[in-house]
């Protein structure tokens, strides 16, 4: 009994002479209760609306048990319990969401949490603030989802990312049993059109890198910092500034650097060219703070979490890649100038010296050639528009 005199109404199950007992989140007063047919007694102001509620919690078990069986599938009254309990509640978007970032960024996975955030902002704008459940979401939804964002302006490869990163998410909720299995509202929207886009991919000639190398800089200046960021990327085969900013003087040994990507946690090992050594003998000179500080001046001991690791990181590619553009201005070179540019430059130079695609894939860390071809596109659209000429 509980305070108020009522009684939780609860749902048995027994096997193997063990039993469960689940809350319905519906009380009672025995003198409404009919013992005899485990109902409420027809004077019950809410008869049938309890009645309908027990028949849906038996059916459910019903349903979750024969389905073990018909698989074989052994099963624990535990399991049973925890499968009915997810089956009832409904699984806020918001909320689960929130609940995906913090996990994500308690693990340092800190870029992959603010695409989660992006993704939940990008929602909020189109759906408004107030959460919604997965089961609300259809095809008419997400259509109108990306309607909205084409009205407003959203580059077509932006609103992918969104779209693809919303799938991943329902796609976690349906591995934890927050959202039916056979729930799809995306079997009927094609990923296909938004990969037909093709992205402009930027690169550099190895005689525009030589046109930065020789600027004259002042050392320690910012531009002198951006340049050195660059340039390493570049003879490091195009190692990002996230991961430049994280190496340290331990992750140097015999002229050859060892480093895990951050993005992929692949590991690399590869040999120092000597403009690279050049850079890091500056900062040895200037830097150095014991074998186990950071070599470039992007990170300090003040950066203890991840997050705030990520936040300098992300003012720093800001500072630099504007001192880029300058840099780029200054040496004649017509493409704007971001760190990124560097790893593009890297793969195209390597191309046109004759490196296959495959080398180029391995040094890059990519999954498939495919991926280094986005890469090459440029370069190979040039190679393309040559041949054509013979056409005259």
């Amino acid at each position: 009994m509980l305070k108020n005199g009522e009684h939780p109404i609860l749902l048995r199950i027994i096997k193997d002479r063990q039993q469960i007992k689940i809350s319905l989140g519906i009380n009672c007063h025995a003198d409404q209760w009919d013992d005899s047919n485990n109902q409420p007694k027809r004077r019950h102001p809410l008869y049938h609306e309890i009645k309908t509620a027990i028949a849906k919690a038996e059916k459910n078990a019903e349903k979750l048990i024969l389905d073990y069986e018909n698989q074989d599938k052994p099963y624990t009254l535990d399991e049973l319990k925890t499968k009915l309990l997810r089956q009832d509640k409904k699984t806020a978007v918001y909320e689960y969401i929130d609940e995906c970032v913090k996990r994500l960024k308690s693990t340092g996975r800190i870029g992959y949490g603010d695409i989660f955030h992006a993704t939940k902002k990008s929602l909020m704008a189109y759906q408004g603030e107030k959460d919604f459940f997965f089961l609300q979401i259809n095809h008419s939804f997400l259509s109108r989802w990306e309607e909205y964002h084409m009205q407003k302006g959203t580059k077509p490869n932006a609103f992918f990312v969104y779209i693809r990163t919303f799938k991943t998410i329902l796609n976690m909720a349906k591995k934890e049993e927050l959202v039916p299995s056979e729930f799809d509202p995306f079997k009927d929207i094609s990923f296909a059109r938004f990969k037909r886009i093709k992205t402009r991919h930027r690169a550099i000639s190895k005689a525009e890198i030589d046109k930065l190398i020789k600027l004259d800089l002042e050392e320690g200046s910012l531009p002198f910092h951006a340049r050195n960021y660059f340039v390493f990327s570049f003879y490091c085969r195009g190692i990002n500034i996230v991961d430049i900013a994280h190496l340290k003087w331990t992750d140097i040994k015999e002229d050859q650097l060892f480093y895990k990507r951050r993005k992929t946690k692949e590991n690399f090992i590869m040999g120092l060219l000597p403009p690279a050594k050049d850079i890091l003998e500056h900062c040895r000179t200037n830097f150095f703070r014991g074998n186990d500080s950071y070599i470039f001046p992007v990170l300090t001991e003040f950066h203890k979490t991840e997050q705030q690791k990520d936040n300098r990181i992300n003012k720093v590619s800001q500072q630099v890649n504007a001192a880029l553009k300058e840099l780029g201005t200054k040496a004649g070179i017509s493409e704007p100038l971001t760190t990124y540019v560097a790893r593009h430059s890297f793969a195209s130079v390597l191309k046109k010296s004759g490196v296959p695609t495959s080398q180029i894939s391995e040094m890059m860390g990519h999954d498939s050639e495919t991926t280094t071809r986005i890469y090459l596109q440029s370069f190979e659209n040039e190679v393309l528009d040559e041949a054509s000429k013979a056409l005259l």
